[in-house]
């Protein structure tokens, strides 16, 4: 298994859809054999969601965003901020 992994690897590192890590933060991973055989990495980042400072805002309300720029010649990203 371990031999497959490290062809695996080779082989995402030759294609350019990973690249070796340079940050601070980094996570873990799960290799699971397929039922062809084959194997799945799993990355479980659950070390990084712990170091995530959670910042989420509610979605506004569709019909106030409309209202607030309602007539307006131009539109931008303020048009929605400034209107509340």
């Amino acid at each position: 298994m371990q031999k497959k992994m490290k062809q695996e690897v080779q082989d995402l590192l030759g294609r350019g859809i990973i690249r070796q890590n340079t940050s601070p933060y980094s996570t873990s991973i799960s290799v699971v054999e397929k039922k062809d055989r084959t194997i799945r990495i799993c990355s479980a980042p659950i070390s990084l969601n712990a170091a995530t400072i959670d910042d989420g805002q509610p979605l506004p309300n569709m019909r106030e965003l409309m209202d607030a720029i309602a007539g307006a010649k131009y539109y931008s990203s303020w048009n929605l901020i400034s209107g509340f």
